[in-house]
């Protein structure tokens, strides 16, 4: 995944809030947290977020696609970047805050993954530190049978793509087909995602094995929910 939709991955999301997304995320940090002054982003993709979160924090970032990767660092040169899975990352160094935002603890896929995911994450939260994750839908919330078209259009280049809501146990399965449109001509390309769905009881249980105190918040940056637990720090 993100090998070729790397170089569209901006254009396909122009309609992303980041900037309002991120104000949103920083409040409910500074309201828990008002010193917090390092991030690890996990899941950063192309760095959007980063691209704002640095005006208020020291940020990291750390993502699985080598890609997406490169995008990032040319948008963010002077940021540490690291290339790992979310489910068995090790970093020597803790912070104040990790996020894993729009909706990508999804791509963990299985329980199993899920449980690692939490519990690598938490491990890099210093003490009194946050662990905020965006969730993706609910095994009751997700839809199925149901088509998806986004457009975008500039100068340069002409974007559709479309994909069909489908499900397999636990996960969904959205084939997304690209079609790019320049001034060379028009290419055709296919991504399966496979994403995990997550119960609200499986977040709470997660976080207090990872030895977290969660609370949720159910409207969140983009209206789907924030979970956001808090490392005890030592008595």
């Amino acid at each position: 995944m993100y090998v070729e939709m790397a170089d569209i991955y901006d254009r396909m999301y122009h309609f992303k809030a980041y900037a309002t997304e991120g104000a949103y995320i920083a409040e409910q940090v500074r309201l828990r947290h008002p010193a917090a002054r390092t991030m690890l982003e996990v899941a950063c993709g192309t760095g959007r977020f980063l691209e704002y979160f640095r005006g208020a924090f020291e940020v990291e970032g750390l993502d699985a696609s080598v890609e997406m990767l490169q995008r990032a660092a040319v948008r963010l040169p002077g940021i540490t970047l690291h290339q790992a899975d979310m489910c068995e990352f090790a970093l020597r160094n803790s912070y104040d805050v990790v996020a894993c935002l729009f909706r990508s603890i999804a791509y963990s896929r299985s329980a199993e993954r899920f449980d690692a995911a939490i519990q690598a994450m938490a491990r890099h939260v210093a003490p009194g530190g946050l662990l905020v994750i965006e969730p993706f839908f609910t095994p009751e919330s997700f839809w199925v049978d149901r088509v998806t078209l986004n457009e975008h259009r500039d100068e340069e280049i002409t974007l559709a793509w479309m994909y069909a809501s489908a499900r397999e146990g636990m996960e969904a399965h959205l084939q997304i087909h690209c079609l790019v449109g320049t001034a060379k001509g028009v290419e055709h390309f296919t991504e399966l995602h496979r994403l995990g769905l997550f119960s609200p009881e499986q977040f709470r249980h997660a976080f207090s094995r990872a030895g977290l105190e969660v609370e949720y918040d159910p409207t969140g940056p983009s209206g789907i929910g924030l979970y956001i637990g808090r490392k005890r720090a030592p008595a």
